[in-house]
């Protein structure tokens, strides 16, 4: 396997987008809706900037970030399908959305299952329930 990164298309395949939602237990199986399929991929497009992780042409995850790109940056939907997990592919995610950014205060909003993931990769906890985590911006 060897897994290759993209940060420059934001217009993922509709269907292997939301087969990883599917997978991770964001999205009821079946078939994208057509009505659906555009407002679906709204958020992608419109993101400040989409990284993905590719597995020749399979989609094997992906994220997005919502940021002002000097002050704020905000992790959404970090996805890697269950077939590739343990391999550092939502490590290189966020590191390369990091990289785009790097003085940038970064958030994430998550789960306390997922709270240890984030916190190896530098963010701290910024309430105690361990739900909202932090990387604070370098320039103040």
């Amino acid at each position: 396997m060897n897994i290759t990164y993209n940060d420059e298309r934001k217009d993922l395949p509709a269907d292997q987008l939301h087969e990883l939602f599917v997978s991770v237990g964001w999205s009821p199986d079946g078939a994208l809706p057509d009505e659906w399929r555009k407002g679906f991929m709204q958020p992608w497009r419109n993101s400040t900037l989409v990284v993905s992780a590719w597995d020749g042409d399979r989609l094997a995850g992906a994220v997005r970030v919502l940021s002002d790109t000097i002050f704020r940056s905000v992790i959404y939907d970090l996805l890697v399908s269950p077939a590739y997990r343990g391999q550092g592919i939502g490590k290189g995610l966020v590191n390369r959305c990091k990289a785009h950014f790097p003085n940038s205060e970064w958030l994430v909003g998550c789960d306390k299952k997922n709270s240890e993931f984030y916190k190896k990769l530098g963010f701290r906890e910024i309430l105690k329930t361990g739900e909202f985590l932090v990387i604070p911006c370098k320039l103040f």
